[in-house]
């Protein structure tokens, strides 16, 4: 696996650092952009999507941020281990981390008798398994500095549930709120904050592809607001959780869905 490094130079950063994963595209890229605004360095991974992460990166850079690009598999133990090791050599610190990545796939909506083992598991490894390695590996850098905040992407469909067709994605991301409030235990106590954004249908090339844009449009519809909702929303919900001013939010799932409660 190897790593490009932009402004990245291995000299301590004396800014906070934050790395986002699935940073390709979409929200993702829109987190990125919006925690360079607000002063981070930036440490970057997509898997497949190289390139569009190195302008996730320039953009970043464009906006003072020295950036570190690491492609790495969510869902493999030894990539995500290298990427925190990566992130430590060229910053000397690690701050903030933003669990974004998780495919959908254009075969995502599936009954459950005729769900595939491998369909099951591809959606667990990279919205919950992926999540977990990336606390796993992450925390002990932040325990070390006695400070951190972790934000994870849940789902309104992990929040309610029961969805037809979309069993593997709604337990994947309930998997995702509870794994969010056990670590927000574990770790609150080391100075290290973890909570997760709740997003409800967001306008990304991804979504548009797996819905298309008439299905969009009926769904906008639905939501309170009138509208399907935009990256840079659910960004500024991250950046909030990733501030000073949420010291004291641990343990929270933030909806960002435009007052649609309901997907069932």
């Amino acid at each position: 696996m190897a790593a490009s490094t932009s402004e990245a130079s291995g000299r301590p950063s004396s800014r906070r650092v934050a790395v986002v994963t699935g940073a390709a595209a979409g929200i993702g890229r829109a987190e990125a952009i919006a925690l360079a605004r607000a002063g981070h360095d930036i440490g970057l991974t997509a898997h497949a999507d190289v390139a569009g992460v190195e302008e996730t990166a320039r953009r970043c850079e464009a906006l003072g941020a020295r950036t570190l690009v690491t492609p790495a598999d969510i869902a493999c133990g030894e990539d995500i281990r290298r990427l925190v090791a990566a992130v430590t050599d060229a910053f000397g610190r690690l701050d903030v981390l933003v669990n974004n990545a998780g495919a959908l796939g254009p075969d995502l909506n599936r009954p459950l008798v005729e769900l595939s083992e491998e369909l099951w598991h591809r959606m667990l490894d990279s919205h919950l398994t992926g999540t977990f390695l990336c606390i796993k590996h992450a925390a002990p850098v932040m325990i070390a500095r006695g400070w951190g905040r972790i934000v994870n992407t849940a789902s309104i469909h992990g929040r309610v549930g029961g969805r037809p067709t979309l069993g593997h994605y709604g337990a994947a991301k309930a998997g995702v709120i509870a794994l969010t409030r056990t670590a927000a235990r574990e770790l609150g106590g080391h100075g290290v904050t973890v909570n997760a954004v709740s997003p409800g249908f967001v306008r990304t090339h991804q979504l548009e592809g797996t819905l298309g844009p008439d299905r969009l449009r009926a769904l906008a519809g639905q939501v309170p607001l009138g509208r399907i909702g935009d990256p840079d929303e659910v960004a500024a919900a991250v950046v909030f959780l990733a501030s000073e001013v949420a010291s004291y939010v641990n343990g929270a799932v933030l909806d960002v869905h435009g007052g649609r409660m309901e997907y069932v």
